[in-house]
Formats: C-alpha cells, sequence, structure tokens
C-alpha cells in the first residue's frame, strides 16, 4: 500500500505524497538454470497516484530526469505528468506528484494524428478541413497563482508546410540531435512503430522529414510566431521498389538538408508490426512475416541485407537499450518458465551478432532459444498489465509503465552505465 493512501491530507487536491517502494528481487531466471544472476539488478513496483490509469493507446513522452508525460485522447485532450523524487534523499521511499496539464481544444475540423513529447515541449500533428496538415507545439511551463505553482501549456507555435500536403502519420522527437523527425503517410497499414534508430541514422518505412528546434523556437519571451519549416521534403530521388528511407542523425557534410535517401528491400519484407533494434547495425521486422536484416549505410544502391527469417512466436512486443545491452519485453506464454507473467530478457547484442553470423542458411533464426538460453530474465509482478509504448531507458534503468504501476529495473553494473555506438538511442 502506497504511503500517500495512508496520509489523506497530502494526497487531496495537489495528489501528492510518499509512495512505498515495492521491492522484488528481479534476477530469478537468468536463463533456463534458474540460479541467482552475477549482475544485481533490483526490480521496484511503484503504484501510481490514486485515480492515475494509463491506457495502451495512451502518447507517452519523458523530459527531464523522473518527469513522464501521457497524453490522453478522446472527446479531448489531457496531457498528465508524473513527477518522482526521492524525498530528502531516502533511495527506499519515493515522492510523487500526479498533475494534469490542460491542453487547448483543438479547433473547427481540426483532427490530431500523432503526438509527441520533447524538449519541454509538446508537439502535435494532424489535419486540418480539406486535409491540410498541420504541426503544432506548445512550451511545458509553469504558473503561480494564489501561491501555488500549476503546470500549464503556453508558447504555442503552429508549422505550415510549404507545398507538402501529404499528412504526418507519426512524430518522433530525437533529444540527440534536437530534431523533430516526421513521418509522412505512405498508405500502408501500419500499427508499430515504422522507424529504427542507430547511432548515426534512422531507417524509416515511411518517407519522412524533419524539423529542426533551435533553442529560439522556446518562446521564453514575445509573441508566438508562425513558421515555416526549413525542411519538410520528401525522398530527394524516385526508387520504384523501395519501401524505407535513410536519413542522417548528424548534419551531412556539404548539404544544407538531410535527404531521405531510398533503400531496397526484400519483396516480402514488411514492418506492418513496427521495427525494433537487434545491435550492430541490424532491426527486427516484424509483420505477416518477421526477420532479422542488416540496415546499410547510406548510399546509391543501398539494400537491406542478410536477412533471415524469425518465427512469429519469437517476437517481443517491445525493445530498448539498456546501457550497452538490448531488453526485450514479453508477454506471458513466450517461455517456458513463466506461462502467466511478463518478463523482460536482456542480452549483450554481441551473442546476437555472433548467432547471426553463424546462422544456417535456409533455417529460421533462433531468436526465442537464444534468448532463452543467454540472456537474463526479470519477472513482472503477477497481474502485471504493461503498456509497451513506455518500455525506454532514462540511463541506468529499464523503465516500464503498466495500468496502474511503475516498474524500474535498476542496476549497479559499471560496464553498463552509459550507451555503446551501436545503441542509437
Amino acid at each position: 500500500m502506497s504511503l500517500s493512501r495512508l496520509i489523506p491530507s497530502l494526497s487531496k487536491g495537489a495528489r501528492q505524497g510518499l509512495l512505498a517502494s515495492v521491492i522484488f528481487p528481479a534476477s530469478l531466471v537468468p536463463g533456463q538454470g534458474g540460479l541467482p544472476s552475477s549482475d544485481h539488478h533490483v526490480l521496484t513496483a511503484l503504484p501510481l497516484p490514486s485515480g492515475a490509469k494509463i491506457r495502451s493507446s495512451d502518447t507517452f513522452g519523458t523530459g527531464s530526469h523522473g518527469r513522464y508525460y501521457f497524453l490522453e485522447k478522446g472527446d479531448r485532450l489531457r496531457l498528465f505528468r508524473l513527477e518522482l523524487k526521492h524525498p530528502m534523499g531516502a533511495q527506499d521511499l519515493w515522492m510523487e506528484s500526479w498533475r494534469l496539464i490542460r491542453v487547448p481544444a483543438l479547433a473547427g475540423q481540426e483532427r490530431l494524428r500523432t503526438a509527441t513529447v520533447g524538449m519541454q515541449h509538446l508537439f502535435l500533428a494532424g489535419e486540418e478541413s480539406g486535409g491540410t496538415p498541420f504541426i503544432r507545439s506548445y512550451q511545458i511551463g509553469q504558473k503561480t497563482l494564489d501561491g501555488r505553482t500549476t503546470p500549464t501549456l503556453t508558447g504555442r507555435v503552429d508549422y505550415f508546410p510549404d507545398s507538402d500536403t501529404t499528412p504526418v502519420r507519426r512524430l518522433y522527437f530525437d533529444s540527440k540531435s534536437r530534431i523533430l523527425w516526421l513521418g509522412y503517410d505512405s498508405g500502408r497499414v501500419e500499427s508499430g512503430r515504422p522507424y529504427l534508430v542507430l547511432h548515426d541514422r534512422i531507417l524509416w518505412s515511411d518517407p519522412s522529414g524533419y524539423l529542426p528546434l533551435p533553442d529560439e523556437t522556446l518562446l521564453s519571451r514575445g509573441p508566438s510566431p508562425l513558421l515555416t519549416p526549413r525542411s519538410l521534403s520528401k525522398v530527394s530521388s524516385s526508387c520504384f521498389s523501395c519501401r524505407y528511407y535513410l536519413v542522417s542523425r548528424t548534419e551531412p557534410e556539404g548539404l544544407k538538408s538531410r535527404p531521405g535517401l531510398p533503400v531496397r528491400s526484400p519483396e516480402q519484407l514488411d514492418s506492418a508490426l513496427g521495427i525494433l533494434p537487434m545491435g550492430s547495425g541490424k532491426g527486427l521486422f516484424m509483420g505477416r512475416q518477421a526477420f532479422v536484416c542488416g540496415v546499410p549505410e547510406p548510399g546509391r544502391h543501398a539494400r537491406l541485407k542478410g536477412c533471415e527469417k524469425v518465427a512469429l512466436e519469437d517476437l517481443p512486443v517491445g525493445a530498448s537499450w539498456w546501457g550497452n545491452r538490448l531488453a526485450y519485453l514479453y508477454p506471458p506464454g513466450r517461455f517456458s518458465w513463466n506461462r502467466n507473467r511478463w518478463s523482460i530478457v536482456a542480452i549483450n547484442p554481441a551473442m546476437i551478432d555472433n548467432a547471426y553470423l553463424k546462422r544456417q542458411p535456409g533455417k529460421d533464426f533462433a531468436l526465442r532459444q537464444l534468448l532463452s538460453s543467454a540472456g537474463h530474465h526479470y519477472l513482472l509482478p503477477p497481474g502485471a498489465r504493461p503498456r509497451p509504448q513506455t518500455f525506454f531507458t532514462d540511463g541506468r534503468r529499464l523503465v516500464l509503465f503498466g495500468r496502474s504501476h511503475l516498474y524500474l529495473l535498476d542496476t549497479q553494473v559499471k560496464s553498463m552505465s552509459g550507451p555503446t555506438k551501436g545503441s542509437g538511442e
């Protein structure tokens, strides 16, 4: 039970209080042997404040350390912020704040398609009446009234594409490059994440554009301007058989823009269910069939290569870099030892690369078998209802939200203290 349930005066009104963390030993099932892991990991399960529920359709974003955002879509838009910190440095207790940030209503026939949070901004994208696309941002700030400080959205900025009328399907904020990437609607049916982030480039399954975000757009003072993006161009050259596109995360030398370069791919390759990282420049492409493929460097004849089929029952529902490891989220029933519980499997990507190099031609790439024998497995508590779209790392910890809980998988291992070159995000 949360301490905030025991102190009503703290939990009413501002919905602030203390959360008692429920600590589980996370290294319960490393591999199939069931022996304790040599790494020290602790799984912390924190109940969310009373009344806080996270839907599987909520847009998730992160702010500064310990701040998490959830955009609830429906008849009206509502942005919630969860802020966590240790009170007075007590590492076994958490102080939480669950706050509602009102989002201005969309005007007229405007329809929201996608949203993201980054650089203390909320970004929205959709279509106006007649199908004209719009991109809008609000600065996430705070105001003080009668001695009480409340979060608020200020500094609205509207961005208008010059000539492109193709709707934006997906927004992705790239904190490394300070760029808002725009995935255009190509007409393909997609339900998973349509991009794969590598350390120097992004592979998109849709044509993509981008919006640089310099400091001037922070709008710390002055009226809100209406800005035209510097670059919203789509693919620079045609390629009839190309369905994937590479863009650079770094400023291309000698170029004023970051063109989307077409990439050829095998005809049967599909990514309707998303693309997940596999390390060493490889991605897991999930659709009617699933494949692990190598992502090429940008070039005139770039092609996804070395594609090996992966059994559909081997597929995770989420993935994240965790220091220099990859972590995968699996629903119950995928491994023999956890028929009824969700699990996280962490593995050194070098082991995936080694198995990939030693693969037998004509046989499926045995991803689940590899993770079962070489990965470290961490079981979520019984009854957990995780939201895969919230699975990410904040640097040292893995973070995962459930419907009414926050799960933190922490490590003190020095070798996992930071991302490697191949980690991309």
